[in-house]
């Protein structure tokens, strides 16, 4: 409730949310009114929808700052449903009526889930399951708006072949000065968005829209303008369109109400982190559920959080629901003027606002990453979107899961039984009775993640760590365990690691250093390595906090160089035996990555750590360039090699390119491309190392 969430609120804090509110407004405006047309209503829904919802939400949410109202995955999902139930067909009268009953019923199955406890069931949908679901709902409607950026219509409410089909055949009687002002609208928002992205680009594009189309309508030109609405309320129909399907009502109701769930609580995960009290995933679905009751009593489109509103809000300094308040008003004066200014808004302009605001809720990035990186997670992704285009969201998203379901008891799990990696980082067993003589300084948490870790179980990991952490300084997270891990795993750990280091506590990754197969080295991992410090024992990531504790250091973020480094084609292991090894100093072998240089220092504890924290998280892989950095004790001795340089840093072997870099303590530096030449080279200072160590 927001008698909790407003707990500390100052009147200091009101200036604040005034200007992230006339942001977050600025921006809803235009969105819904886009949002609206999308869904087969006049604009004026979309508006009417912008003040209720966020007035409902913000008096009954438990989060601070996250934004409900009108939004893209929502109102596409509304939108296909009603095509898939018949109801679109039938024409905009058609819909109106049947919007009461369909938003009303997606509150309905929002407020049963929520009491059934299925927020955390919800919760486990696999991140390429919601990518691809989104991004064939993206393509659907971004495909149904392109007679409208043409200036002329369609039936685009049947399947994907009839919708092209649709669109060829309007192609005719398009208005090449409606496809000229949609084009300009898009790349006029892009541009916008790269170099002036505070500026809310939606509605600059509409007035500056709005003002050319009226002039090139008056030149004569063809413009397909908003009809002028009659009132400033919208129409709540009482009588259902005849024929009602009420069977595939309920069924887009349901679909509705779990695309809104999932969409809702990714955003509220991700911007309410830190929020006391958390807010509950169930309590907050029956807060989405009475929203859109509200909503659906003025006959307005189901409505979800928003991650692009809330995210400008809290850029413009948003602190509370005061601000979500504050938009709401500003939207409710725009609603009352509307009948003086809606017939004057160019339709192709609200399609290409809605157009940009599709494509900016698919992540692009990710899904490259998943092409490139993630096999499984990409067949994943690539099912559920061809699903959602060609039989539905709900077909979508069932079958996406079911295959990840079905890749994820196929996981291979990865065999943490061998040697440490070539002997070279000594380490005891984790062992938590070593705290007790140990002073870290900090209040100190400790977790342990274990088996697999997926989908299916980050949330509890999650509540686990957050746990752990609850009123302490530092956390020591143990994966020593850790058999597997997905991406929609990684993705959250990281982002739960995140937020505890945006809080300021001190976060330490346990995991031995060893051998493993290629699935450790997983692009997942491969980001948790790059985003945080990994240690082989509790001890030394205790010592790592003492140290930082004792220079009053802020939470450290190790170097960023890891994580997306082009893979190699091919793998020659460095063997490292038993003779190398002098003491607690032994000569360190590191799988690494090319072109990237690595320091190796003293060996003795955490400062070798902090030192080649990075460098040693890749560890063995099919996919990892090899080098060996040798430390030599006889180089710090003023031993000479052969040649006369002290060998102290870095031989380095890049398979790909053939090179061996000898990096020496004189600041000479040779390379060598002949691979013959290279072996001779790297022999006698194996040689000199084994001898040397055999020596002591």
């Amino acid at each position: 409730m927001i008698v909790e969430a407003m707990k500390g609120y100052r009147a200091a804090d009101l200036p604040k949310d005034a200007v992230a509110g006339l942001v977050i407004a600025a921006l809803s405006i235009p969105i819904a009114m886009g949002y609206a047309e999308v869904v087969g209503l006049p604009a004026i829904y979309g508006l009417w929808a912008s003040i209720v919802a966020p007035l409902a939400f913000g008096l009954l949410t438990g989060t601070r700052r996250v934004v409900f109202g009108m939004d893209s995955a929502a109102a596409a999902m509304t939108a296909s449903m009603l095509a898939a139930a018949g109801i679109a067909a039938q024409g905009q009268d058609a819909i109106v009526s049947a919007m009461p009953l369909l938003t009303l019923l997606t509150a309905l199955f929002l407020l049963l889930l929520g009491w059934a406890g299925a927020g955390r069931l919800i919760r486990r949908m696999p991140l390429p399951v919601m990518h691809g679901f989104i991004f064939g709902i993206a393509l659907t409607v971004v495909i149904g708006q392109v007679p409208l950026l043409l200036g002329t219509t369609a039936d685009t409410s049947g399947a994907i072949v009839s919708k092209v089909v649709a669109i060829v055949s309007c192609l005719p009687g398009a208005s090449w000065a409606c496809a000229v002002v949609s084009a300009l609208c898009i790349a006029g928002m892009y541009l916008l968005k790269r170099f002036f992205p505070k500026v809310p680009s939606a509605i600059v594009v509409l007035v500056a829209a709005a003002l050319v189309c009226n002039g090139l309508a008056a030149a004569g030109l063809p413009i397909v303008f908003l009809p002028q609405v009659s009132g400033t309320l919208p129409h709540i129909a009482t009588v259902l369109p005849e024929g009602l399907d009420i069977v595939a009502l309920l069924l887009a109701a349901f679909a509705i109400a779990v695309v809104v769930s999932l969409e809702s609580l990714l955003c509220v995960e991700a911007f309410s982190a830190g929020d006391v009290p958390a807010p509950s995933p169930d309590g907050e679905m029956r807060t989405f559920g009475l929203a859109n009751a509200l909503v659906g009593l003025i006959g307005c489109p189901p409505c979800s959080a928003s991650m692009s509103r809330t995210a400008a809000g809290i850029a413009s300094g948003s602190l509370s629901q005061v601000a979500s308040v504050f938009s709401a008003l500003i939207v409710a004066v725009v609603a009352f003027a509307a009948g003086s200014f809606m017939g004057f808004l160019p339709r192709c302009a609200l399609s290409a606002i809605v157009v940009v605001a599709l494509l900016d809720i698919v992540d692009f990035g990710k899904i490259t990453t998943y092409a490139l990186k993630t096999r499984r997670e990409f067949m994943v992704f690539a099912a559920s979107a061809a699903l959602v285009v060609l039989l539905g969201a709900v077909a979508g998203i069932l079958g996406g899961f079911i295959l990840a379901l079905a890749l994820r008891a196929g996981r291979e799990k990865i065999d943490t039984s061998g040697p440490e990696l070539l002997g070279a980082v000594p380490y005891k067993p984790d062992d938590l009775p070593a705290k007790k003589d140990i002073e870290v300084g900090y209040a100190l948490g400790i977790a342990k993640l274990s088996g697999d870790l997926s989908f299916m179980n980050i949330a509890k990991a999650q509540e686990e760590i957050e746990a752990a952490a609850a009123g302490n300084e530092a956390l020591i997270l143990k994966l020593s365990k850790l058999d597997t891990i997905d991406t929609t795993a990684a993705d959250k750990l990281d982002e739960t690691l995140d937020s505890l280091m945006a809080r300021g506590v001190h976060v330490k990754l346990v995991r031995p250093i060893k051998e493993t197969s290629d699935h450790y080295t997983r692009y997942e991992l491969r980001r948790l390595m790059q985003d945080f410090k990994f240690y082989p024992s509790v001890r030394t990531a205790m010592h790592s906090l003492a140290e930082e504790y004792a220079a009053g250091m802020e939470p450290q973020r190790p170097d960023t160089w890891l994580a997306d480094a082009p893979a190699p084609r091919r793998l020659r292991k460095v063997a490292a035996e038993a003779s190398i090894i002098d003491g607690d100093r032994p000569v360190v072998a590191i799988a690494g990555l090319r072109n990237h240089a690595g320091d190796v220092v003293d060996s003795d504890g955490a400062p070798f750590l902090e030192d080649i924290r990075g460098k040693l998280s890749f560890l063995q892989s099919r996919r990892a360039f090899q080098f060996s950095a040798d430390y030599l004790e006889g180089a710090a001795r003023g031993q000479a090699d052969e040649n006369g340089h002290f060998f102290s840093k870095l031989l380095l072997w890049d398979e790909v390119t053939g090179e061996v870099v000898l990096d020496y303590r004189g600041g000479a530096m040779r390379i060598c491309r002949d691979e013959a030449v290279a072996v001779a080279l790297m022999e006698p200072i194996d040689r000199t190392i084994r001898e040397f160590a055999l020596a002591q």
